[in-house]
């Protein structure tokens, strides 16, 4: 039974050692192969083809593999690569920009009494720039040239190569050649390989890909001409990583870099940290020259505030330490991150020293009720919220004198009015009957923030009737997009008045006065006139009583 048994064993664990062992060598002709269980890659391989570490599974490079052109290693969440020996792409573009401090430390052995250094050029040199090349006492120019050579001592000593340039833009070296008439090989230095000091290494491709989205781990490894993408967690310990540069570590990702030469990048830095992404980098050294050991940058910088047109002057943005002034858009945004140099907000340069922006922001709201402002230091992350400090001016009550009143006569009222919000504003104050401006006297106060007033009214109406009188602020254009942020726009309300005509007004006895004038002065004409006629009615009786006598025994009496 137990020979049985551990016949059945060794059967399981050699079945299980042959699946395990099914892909334990890289692709080749270009296929793509999945890694689903634990794999250790020895010995100098190469690799023609994708790899893709299934999660759970660990893949682990001990020997020297040789990645061809365009292919990639794909690391899935929950796996992980070790690199503990060498992977190199099989296309190493390198570049090794020079500047009038640069210098070039070689020595070939001892190949002949004397030869050639023969200096290539990634281009053809400008016939305008300034560059001479000087070894010992000898100096050639290398204006409209594409290479140089120049005599050297192939001997076995040191060759100390010193540069006099004046130029624009960057000359680069691709490679080194120590020409010669003895046995020997010649031999060949690219840009990676050449000790200088000074300069700094570009590269203008990567040969391979690295995508890392679980976990890689470089201890005591070389990596060579990879575009290393660290989307989840990366190590790199005790390691030379040349043409591998920039690493980008991703948002929420994190990075460590400890006692690590890293030389040659195809930007301005080593290492990308995005956003919020963490790194810890100690104890290394990067390129040099102009390339900063690792940098910080955000992909945006969007401030929003709670306001638009607000005025917001930058200063000491970014790695340039800009100084700019601009406004809120209409939803009070405003982006202080326009170009890369203001959204690199923290790196380590090239000499190992630590940099941050010193910036700071100044966001003012001015309008007929006051300048609102706010400084404060900008803040390093791709979004963030600023409020300017506001007014909240409420007209919370109007308390009227009484609750009638006589039309075209003022009646007195208490408006209550009173600031809640975090700044001070002055402020006019329009009282309405309905939706039309009604006849008050004018209010203008100045409130404090957290200050409360009563402030005196008079108000007239010249119609009768039951009326309501309503106040509010009146608010400036430039703060209407945001009146419901810094005022009641309902306003306040009295209760209701009723307005009535009276029976007299203070004319009317001037105007009784004036009709009995009138009627007193119309009364004595007519008297007068009235006495004339009687006098003279008086006068045509006495004529007649007259007559009557004179006739009296006419012969034409009758009575004869």
């Amino acid at each position: 039974m137990r020979t049985a048994l551990s016949l059945t064993l060794l059967l399981i664990f050699t079945s299980l050692a042959g699946i395990a062992s099914v892909h334990a060598a890289p692709p080749s002709d270009g296929q793509n192969i999945s890694i689903a269980a634990d794999e250790t890659w020895t010995g100098d391989q190469e690799m023609n083809g994708n790899v893709v570490v299934k999660s759970g599974s660990t893949l682990t490079i001990e020997g020297d593999v040789t990645v061809g052109p365009n292919y990639q290693f794909e690391v899935e969440p929950g796996a992980s690569l070790v690199l503990l020996g060498t992977v190199a792409g099989d296309s190493i573009n390198s570049a090794l920009s020079l500047t009038n401090t640069s210098q070039l430390h070689l020595n070939f052995g001892d190949l002949a009494e004397s030869g050639q250094l023969l200096l290539v050029f990634a281009e053809t040199v400008s016939d305008s720039a300034m560059m001479n090349i000087t070894v010992g006492d000898k100096t050639v120019d290398a204006a409209g040239k594409d290479s140089v050579s120049i005599e050297v001592p192939l001997d076995g000593s040191d060759i100390l190569v010193d540069f006099y340039i004046y130029h624009a833009y960057p000359i680069q070296i691709t490679s080194i050649q120590a020409l010669h008439t003895g046995s020997g090989a010649i031999p060949t230095l690219d840009a990676h390989q050449i000790n200088q000091t000074n300069g700094s290494l570009t590269w203008s491709n990567a040969s391979f890909g690295m995508n890392i989205f679980g976990n890689l781990v470089l201890e005591g490894a070389e990596l060579y001409g990879a575009d290393l993408l660290c989307s989840g967690t990366c190590s790199i310990e005790s390691s030379r990583l040349v043409g591998s540069a920039p690493i980008h570590v991703e948002n929420g990702t994190s990075l460590s870099v400890n006692s690590t030469m890293i030389q040659g990048s195809r930007t301005d830095e080593d290492i990308i940290v995005h956003d919020l992404a963490d790194i810890t980098y100690t104890n290394s050294q990067g390129t040099g020259g102009t390339t900063d050991a690792w940098v910080r940058l955000l992909s945006q910088r969007i401030i929003q505030t709670n306001s638009p047109s607000i005025t917001v002057h930058q200063s000491g943005i970014g790695y340039g330490s800009s100084t700019r002034d601009d406004f809120t858009d209409s939803n009070g945004q405003i982006d202080i991150g326009g170009s890369e140099w203001k959204r690199i907000v923290e790196w380590v340069d090239q000499n190992g020293e630590y940099h941050t922006e010193d910036a700071e922001l100044t966001l003012t709201l001015s309008s007929g009720w006051g300048d609102f402002n706010i400084t404060t230091t900008a803040p390093r992350v791709p979004f963030a919220v600023i409020d300017v400090p506001l007014p909240y001016i409420e007209v919370v009550s109007i308390d009227a004198e009484d609750t009638t009143a006589e039309v075209n006569k003022k009646i007195g009222a208490m408006v209550h009015v009173r600031n809640t919000g975090a700044a001070t504003a002055t402020v006019n104050i329009w009282c309405y009957v309905g939706e039309n401006l009604t006849s008050t006297t004018s209010l203008t106060t100045t409130l404090e923030a957290g200050e409360e007033k009563d402030l005196p009214v008079s108000w007239w109406a010249n119609t009768d009737g039951p009326q309501v009188l309503n106040c509010r602020t009146l608010i400036p254009d430039i703060l209407k997009p945001i009146s419901q942020d810094i005022t009641n726009v309902e306003g306040g309300n009295s209760q209701e008045i009723g307005w009535f005509v009276g029976e007299e007004t203070e004319d009317q006895p001037w105007i009784v006065y004036a009709i009995l004038a009138v009627v007193i002065i119309g009364g004595s004409i007519m008297f007068s006139m009235r006495s004339s006629k009687s006098e003279e009615y008086g006068e045509n009786d006495e004529y007649v009583t007259s007559i009557d006598s004179t006739t009296a025994g006419s012969p034409w009496d009758e009575s004869e």
